[in-house]
């Protein structure tokens, strides 16, 4: 962090405004303002792995150079290895002292210079005397190995009980790769980000090469827990080479149990049973050969509960029963906090809420009733919110704040009830703030699971925010947002379906939601407040074919880094809610609603699919593989799509076929078709049945101009379809 340095130097004046040149890097970061003009000369240390900066290090310091979007102003691109010699302007980004992006000149000196020697250090000196420098930290494991690396993420990792984080861009050719699940000596550049501009340092991978492992057996994935039941699991992972198969696990960290599968191999699968129905079990996988083993780090993993597995989903906006395949969606408008309300009083022992805001007298009242019937209530909230509700509540309720102003902080919006308590314990979770606008005025979704096994997974995540498991928080071990760890279960049977769990941002909630997207085969429909991650986005592009079109919804059409246009360019069928009352505040996706061999999921919870809610973020994310949720959400959508002024059109067995936008209409009606209805005839007609246009599309998306028609009330039908469609033109 440079501000305070800034400060100092600014009351020297005259000591170096009128120096002209540097003898080194380090002369630069130490006697220069932001805004002067510099000129540094050294080796680059980084390519493109990185994105267009690119970092310069001489025998004194190191240094980032930010030439803005890419080097096209300038005859060449430096590479690593090149020496340069670079004029421009100091500026700070995020913390992160650069030259750049006014750059006067930029000149190659040589090239295939040996790269600087990295500096041996350990994660805590990840700091302001080595950004911009080559550095490696030996002996270092990663919290997530065996994920598969995304862009514009971070990792966190281990190295003699100290931690710290690596980031990846999605330029990096780490991204789609596994994430090394063994003891490495890891490389790369020191950096920096940071709203205030203190803390935040990181590491910059350049890629695999400065991944060098170490040992001589290797995990190459995670471990995956499948065949769960009430008293048993399996626990299967790969190796690079063949090894034992053991797994040591237990009920507490101590573990204490030794299971061995007695396989030698790459492939290894061990079975846990004679286990306790919704307990949650702490296990590590080892596999060794020749001396050398390689273990896993501790995770949790739950057994099914003897819950009733209850799931319910209730939405504040409108749904459309005539795509409902069995059970009606429950539109709730400004009862929602009713039935909020009556679920929190519900509980009787204990309750565990983390809101991100919270302004609603109801939901209020709610929470003193269940503290007056006695139940023991802890709260978790946002400290860079009002929450004026916080004020009414029972003076007994301790209530802890996260205050450290990163992202949108504790982002969360869930309740966990009775987890010690098979019959009653529940999680209630979703999109909807606990205020008296989201509740009432906006489209938000809540999620009701009867299941003990997810509260107590739930109350793994609330206890790390909260510092302790009991009644008083403890504030020096409580972790918010990148400090936190993997530390729950992320698979659950409930009610009979798969449901997966994902904490933000520990458990790669963005790769979950990613994988999820690319099982589509038959339909996605998604609608999310705020979108921007370009990974996301790419991966429903790569779903858009002429057998698949994904139909979403976004509000913030047109934020800073929001995925609206490129979609809408590639192809998808996409929506904004942008300027339509009531705010978009969903966070949801559906795949594959229509074909229940297909696997039919919802993904719901607090996560916007931004960058923000990957990496700072406390956020809850739940994938529900389950025919009956997924048809709730889909009537949901599609009443979105209605309060839109999207008409949509299925088929007898309720694939989509035709979306008409917008409506009312004033001089275009855009189409959106299956690849059914190309080439067939679509007429809209007036209240009299007179022909007005026949409308015959021949590609899956085309604009028809009605500037012409007079305003009134028009039908659109088709001999391929049954019924008629109401247009409005204006």
């Amino acid at each position: 962090m440079k501000i305070f340095r800034y400060t100092l130097l600014a009351l020297l004046c005259n000591a170096c405004i009128g120096m002209s040149a540097q003898t080194d890097i380090q002369d630069a970061r130490s006697n220069y303002l932001v805004g002067q003009v510099v000129t540094v000369s050294g080796i680059i240390t980084s390519g493109a792995d990185l994105g267009s900066v690119r970092y310069l290090q001489d025998a004194s310091a190191g240094i980032a150079l930010y030439p803005g979007a890419d080097w096209s102003d300038w005859t060449f691109e430096p590479n690593p290895g090149d020496e340069i010699s670079i004029t421009g302007e100091i500026s700070e980004y995020n913390g992160l002292l650069e030259v750049g992006p006014n750059l006067s000149a930029v000149v190659l000196l040589s090239s295939g210079n040996a790269l600087p020697e990295p500096q041996i250090i350990t994660p805590n000196q990840l700091a302001e005397s080595y950004e911009g420098e080559i550095v490696e930290i030996p002996a270092t494991t990663f919290d997530a190995g065996g994920q598969i690396i995304e862009g514009n993420s971070t990792y966190s990792f281990n190295s003699g009980g100290e931690t710290g984080v690596i980031y990846v861009r999605t330029s990096n050719s780490l991204v789609g790769t596994t994430l090394n699940g063994c003891e490495m000596n890891l490389r790369g550049i020191c950096s920096q980000f940071s709203f205030d501009g203190f803390g935040g340092y990181q590491l910059l991978p350049r890629g695999a090469s400065d991944m060098i492992t170490t040992a001589g057996i290797c995990l190459t994935s995670d471990v995956d827990q499948t065949n769960i039941t009430n008293n048993s699991f399996d626990l299967s992972w790969t190796t690079d080479i063949e090894g034992t198969s053991i797994v040591e696990w237990g009920n507490t960290t101590a573990l204490g149990n030794t299971t061995d599968g007695g396989v030698f191999s790459t492939n290894h699968t061990v079975s846990l049973t004679g286990l306790e129905s919704g307990v949650l079990y702490y296990a590590r996988v080892i596999s060794g050969t020749s001396g050398e083993e390689v273990i896993s780090p501790i995770r949790v993993y739950a057994t099914v509960s003897s819950s009733s597995g209850n799931i319910h989903a209730y939405f504040t906006g409108a749904v459309d029963h005539s795509v409902a395949t069995d059970e009606l969606a429950m539109s709730l408008g400004t009862n929602t906090n009713d039935t909020i309300a009556s679920w929190i009083t519900s509980a009787q022992h204990t309750l565990d809420l983390a809101f991100y805001n919270l302004n609603n007298s109801g939901i209020q009242d709610a929470i003193n009733t269940a503290a007056a019937n006695g139940v023991q209530i802890r709260y978790i909230a946002e400290g860079s919110n009002a929450n004026i509700g916080i004020a009414s509540l029972d003076s007994s309720i301790p209530v802890l704040y996260r205050e450290d102003g990163e992202g949108s902080g504790m982002h969360n919006k869930m309740v966990i009830g009775d987890a010690e308590y098979p019959e009653s314990a529940f999680v209630l979770t979703g999109s909807t703030n606990m205020t008296t606008g989201n509740l009432n005025t906006d489209k938000n979704n809540v999620i009701v699971l009867e299941d003990q096994s997810l509260a107590r997974g739930y109350t793994l995540e609330f206890n790390e925010m909260w510092g302790s498991d009991g009644m008083v928080a403890d504030a020096s071990n409580s972790k918010f947002g990148p400090d936190k760890v993997i530390n729950t279960p992320k698979k659950f049977i409930i009610g009979g379906s798969p449901v997966e769990l994902y904490f933000s941002p520990t458990d790669g909630t963005t790769s979950a939601i990613r994988k999820t997207i690319e099982t589509t085969d038959y339909s996605m429909f998604f609608a999310v407040m705020s979108f921007t991650r370009d990974d996301l986005a790419d991966a429903i592009i790569d779903e858009t074919t002429f057998f698949v079109t994904p139909i979403g919804a976004i509000e913030e059409e047109n934020t800073t880094g929001s995925e609206y246009q490129t979609m809408l360019d590639a192809g998808v069928d996409i929506y904004s809610h942008q300027g339509i009352s009531g705010t978009l505040h969903h966070k949801y996706a559906v795949v594959d609603h229509v074909e229940p061999l297909s696997d039919p999921t919802v993904i719901t919870g607090s996560h916007n699919w931004s960058s923000s809610a990957e990496n700072l973020n406390d956020e809850n994310t739940l994938v529900v593989h389950d025919a009956r949720v997924a048809n709730l959400y889909y009537q949901e959508f599609m009443g979105l799509l209605g309060s839109m002024g999207v008409i949509a059109v299925e088929d007898l067995d309720g694939e989509l076929l035709l979306t008409a936008y917008p409506n009312p209409a004033t001089s275009n009606l855009l189409l959106e078709i299956d690849i059914k209805l190309l080439g067939t005839q679509i007429d809209l007609k007036d209240l009299n049945g007179r022909d007005i246009m026949q409308l015959i599309p021949n590609n899956l998306r085309s604009s028809y101009d009605v500037s012409h028609l007079t305003p009134g009330i028009y039908l659109l039908s088709s001999s391929e379809f049954s019924g008629v469609k109401r247009i409005v033109i204006q």
